[in-house]
């Protein structure tokens, strides 16, 4: 078992959730494709667990009813059904002369698993190697970077998808810096990202203060996606605040736009390893899975830009998901908003000082592999109270009611 495409962690769409607004949205136009020569009458979608628990509040069933808007439809939140995946959605097709039903699961970045789909996943592997000790052993093996190693197995228009992708981040940090007024639904959130930058402006401290520009820049996306607005994850809606933070940083460090790119190749590479290995979604695995991996790929990213060291790039990812353990997802009211938007900013600002520390950590004194704890993210993910995993049902979500 190998890797499957980077560009699979950075996927541009509406917001605010991957797993629950891109994912639900993917998976009505494979319904509509599968079943369209069939004669389609009607669809009803049950969505269940984490989906059916906080899907108001993520615009689930919006997004699936612009999907499916041309047929005769119902969406219903099933809150009590009990499924393998927290993000199961069941669609069930009325057709001219038959029925029939499907469940599609939304694994977290946009990808979802199909009945049809299960074994194209495993073809669509291009990357022999499965974790990072793996990869590390054949870079080292063959004098590879990691960037190489990417532009080694990917396809030759890798480049230009990530050039299209840092473009479209860029332009969801303007349209978020230029944005005022309410975020949707009843919390009643002010964006915040104008005001902060307008009053950083003011201040001869702010203009060059490294974390005021990061946190900045990671609110005006974070709020762009809470807003519904597109937006690349890095590796999920949720978290793709973060590495817009981190660009901000290298670009005030004055590192290039190449460079810049071929380190969103890099953070892609931690991005899917933790995705085949462990998980990238709230729902099944934490915050932890979410933020926690986005800091873990801002760290790689930073490390590789400024030339570090493989060992430093692995050692400075491994602290940031290292101690990202155990973060939970507890959306009040199940909006992307409260505490997902500073807590992209707070995790920008972690990735950059996951990198200082790394680099001065003696190498004779690391003990934890960056597979070590992307293991560990995933069984504590396992271990943890549903209620912390995009329920709604603990933590701030419960204090906040």
């Amino acid at each position: 078992m190998g890797l499957r495409s980077i560009k699979e962690i950075f996927i541009t769409g509406h917001g605010p959730s991957s797993s629950h607004t891109m994912g639900p949205y993917f998976a009505t136009k494979y319904i509509i494709n599968k079943y369209k020569d069939k004669g389609i009458k009607r669809i009803d979608v049950t969505l269940f667990g984490s989906l059916a628990l906080t899907g108001a509040g993520h615009l689930t069933d919006k997004i699936i009813e612009l999907g499916i808007k041309d047929y005769e439809h119902q969406v219903v939140f099933d809150e009590k059904t009990r499924k393998k995946h927290p993000n199961t959605m069941n669609f069930k097709i009325f057709t001219e002369k038959k029925t029939y039903s499907e469940n599609v699961v939304s694994i977290g970045g946009g990808t979802i698993v199909t009945s049809d789909n299960v074994k194209t996943l495993v073809k669509k592997e291009i990357y022999p190697h499965k974790n990072m000790s793996e990869i590390e052993g054949f870079c080292r093996e063959n004098k590879l970077s990691f960037y190489d190693y990417v532009i080694k197995y990917e396809d030759e228009d890798i480049t230009k998808y990530f050039k299209k992708a840092l473009k479209a981040m860029d332009d969801a940090v303007e349209r978020g810096l230029m944005a005022e007024g309410y975020l949707p639904g009843s919390l009643k959130v002010k964006r915040k990202a104008k005001a902060m930058y307008d009053a950083m402006e003011q201040t001869s401290l702010g203009v060059n203060d490294v974390a005021m520009n990061v946190a900045i820049h990671s609110f005006a996306v974070a709020e762009e996606n809470a807003a519904g607005g597109i937006i690349v994850t890095a590796p999920t809606c949720g978290s793709a605040g973060v590495i817009p933070g981190c660009i901000k940083y290298l670009r005030m460090k004055h590192v290039s736009e190449d460079n810049i790119i071929k380190g969103l190749m890099v953070a892609g590479l931690f991005g899917i390893v933790c995705k085949t290995n462990a998980s990238v979604s709230g729902a099944e695995a934490g915050c932890q899975a979410e933020i926690g991996v986005a800091c873990s790929m801002g760290a790689a990213m930073i490390a590789f830009c400024f030339g570090k060291r493989m060992t430093d790039i692995i050692q400075s990812a491994e602290i940031a998901l290292e101690h990202s353990l155990g973060l939970t997802c507890d959306p009040v009211e199940g909006y992307v908003q409260i505490p997902c938007i500073e807590r992209c900013a707070l995790y920008a600002i972690k990735a950059i000082n996951a990198v200082k520390l790394a680099i001065i950590i003696p190498d004779d004194d690391i003990h934890v592999s960056y597979d070590d704890s992307v293991r560990t993210m995933y069984k504590t993910g396992l271990d943890m109270n549903k209620k912390y995993k995009e329920t709604s049902l603990g933590g701030l979500a419960e204090i906040l009611k």
